[in-house]
């Protein structure tokens, strides 16, 4: 059976710094995968670009064995959910509006029922006409787990998912990620601080290893300011 996700010696710049370099990763059907590192070693790009929402400077990402880089060969979208740090919403709409504009964008469609359970599941059931504008960062990071349980994709790219949300809401990540591991063989990769995420996952991948020397030791030296 051909991996999920693998990508090799990728390498990634932002102008003339090279962040990663010489980094591959193989992703099978229920891995988990923890990302760690320092802040600015890369871990937010890393992701973007598994995603395919960023091209890497070399490399060869493939998704079920087609090739997403160098040549966008797959609709990688259908196969892969990128949760950012950030969510990004309609914030002059409603929490239902957005929860359905999201999912569409897939191309994929639910019953209003569907929507309305997805949103109760995640502590959202009397938000559903609340414009999204006046959510806290705890309540669009849930709005995002309620999109996770209607798609189920074959890959969850998370980026610091636990951020915003108190210790209710962690454990509701923990439980829908879980969720979608055991019962849909989802595969789970998420960027993270957060010790429980960390220990949760089976992988553990530092990305300071891939960190050119030169540009660690300026990463090091921000960290000191």
């Amino acid at each position: 059976m051909n991996p999920y996700l693998s990508c090799e010696n990728i390498e990634i710049k932002v102008g003339y710094k090279t962040l990663i370099s010489s980094f591959s990763l193989t992703v099978n059907s229920s891995e988990t995968f923890a990302i760690t590192g320092s802040n600015g070693c890369g871990k937010t790009s890393l992701l973007r670009i598994l995603a395919g929402l960023s091209r890497p400077h070399e490399g060869v990402i493939k998704i079920m064995n087609e090739k997403l880089w160098p040549t966008k060969e797959i609709k990688y979208e259908h196969y892969s959910i990128f949760l950012s740090n950030i969510p990004s919403l309609l914030l002059d709409h409603s929490v239902l509006w957005n929860l359905e504009f999201y999912v569409k964008s897939f191309g994929l469609k639910f019953t209003l029922p569907e929507y309305k359970q997805a949103l109760s599941l995640v502590g959202l059931k009397d938000r559903e006409k609340q414009i999204a504008r006046s959510l806290s960062t705890g309540q669009k990071r849930r709005l995002s787990f309620a999109a996770l349980t209607l798609m189920k994709p074959n890959i969850v790219l998370a980026d610091e998912p636990t951020n915003g949300l108190d210790e209710e809401g962690c454990q509701l990540c923990l439980e829908i990620l879980s969720s979608l591991k055991t019962f849909h063989n989802s595969s789970i990769i998420i960027a993270t601080h957060d010790e429980k995420l960390i220990n949760w996952c089976q992988n553990k991948i530092s990305l300071e290893k891939y960190v050119p020397k030169e540009q660690k030791n300026k990463i090091n030296v921000k960290a000191l300011l």
